[in-house]
């Protein structure tokens, strides 16, 4: 399994592929195929199935109103009886559970592999010298920073609270109209860092040599390329060998 996650950007298409084809999965036999590939991904990544779980615990509190929203539209516009609709909504709501649960996997067990670090060694090793490029990848790689240190500021705010008891007493409406008074504030305070980091860029001449070099490249081989295509055409003919 290794031999398909072991380079970034492999295993970046790996899980795009999968998604994209249990979105298109056209029989329950894709599904149990497409699961059984989820769960020794799962066991390759060392991510427990109950964390799985957890992260799909927010799409559950949408599930009545999408299903309420999809069931009104269908009536209306369509001519299927409700026992289609209703598995038309099941069929959809596996569907998109699957998908979102290899999405999340892929953030549970991306480690220090970072698909933006893989890009750019590909980058440099063309040598092109347009700046539009760097300052892409520099737009990426400080989102992609600047989330994860924006969301433990944030838990660490919300456990400061629970701990002085601020909290204690508010309703789910209350925290939530709470939470949105606090997050302009946090949001100012990551950009003027954001702006303090581009001051010093400057400083140490950001913008003067381009492209600019790739400390540690990561490789991309011809084997790598290969390995992407042989995971393109197996789900392709798994798919196609529901139309035989």
């Amino acid at each position: 399994m290794s031999f398909f996650t072991g380079h970034p950007l492999v295993r970046l298409w790996l899980y795009l592929i999968l998604s994209i084809a249990i979105l298109l999965s056209p029989s329950i036999a894709h599904w149990i195929f497409y699961s059984l590939i989820l769960f020794l991904l799962i066991i390759h990544e060392r991510v427990t199935i109950h964390r799985i779980a957890r992260s799909l615990l927010s799409f559950f509190y949408f599930i009545p109103l999408m299903v309420a929203f999809y069931f009104i539209i269908s009536i209306f516009i369509s001519s299927s009886s409700l026992l289609q609709i209703g598995k038309e909504i099941g069929i959809t709501i596996m569907k998109f559970m699957l998908v979102m649960a290899t999405m999340n996997l892929y953030v549970m067990g991306a480690g220090n592999h970072s698909v933006f670090h893989a890009l750019r060694s590909i980058w440099a090793k063309l040598n092109r010298p347009w700046k539009r490029v760097e300052d892409w990848f520099l737009y990426l790689e400080m989102t992609m920073r600047f989330y994860p240190t924006f969301q433990r500021e944030w838990s660490r705010m919300q456990s400061t609270h629970k701990a002085l008891g601020i909290q204690k007493n508010m309703g789910r409406i209350q925290r939530w109209k709470d939470m949105a008074q606090q997050l302009p504030g946090m949001v100012m305070i990551q950009l003027q860092k954001a702006d303090d980091i581009a001051d010093a860029m400057k400083l140490r001449g950001y913008g003067k040599l381009i492209p600019r070099g790739v400390g540690d490249p990561t490789p991309f081989t011809v084997i790598h390329l290969l390995i992407m295509v042989f995971i393109s055409l197996s789900f392709i003919f798994i798919y196609s060998l529901a139309q035989v």
